[in-house]
């Protein structure tokens, strides 16, 4: 089984996991794609969850994509609105207190 990776950074440094309804993520030419259940967070996440620093959760999720991805740096801007779009809908969707798995 591949090793969990933070659903907001990508770091590998998992430590705790979100409970969470199942939601359409997006629709892309009719292709409807998913976020299936819980979502993975590292410890750095992790705190920007627990202290509602929902913008600074944005901006690393963002450069740490930018970073993997440098060729997508001239799309950051809609990488954002959708970045913080899909943070808004994990947030609806949150169903309870995060557990440590580490």
């Amino acid at each position: 089984m591949p090793k969990p990776i933070c659903d907001f950074c990508s770091s590998p440094d998992v430590a705790f996991v979100y409970p969470a309804r199942t939601f359409a993520a997006y629709v892309f030419d009719g292709i409807v794609g998913e976020s299936v259940g819980d979502w993975a967070a590292c410890p750095t996440c992790h705190e920007l969850i627990e202290s509602d620093r929902q913008a600074d959760l944005v901006e690393r999720s963002l450069v740490t994509l930018l970073e993997r991805q440098p060729e997508m740096k001239c799309a950051a801007v809609e990488l954002r609105d959708r970045i913080r779009s899909f943070h808004v809908m994990f947030f609806c969707n949150r169903e309870g207190s995060a557990m440590s798995i580490a």
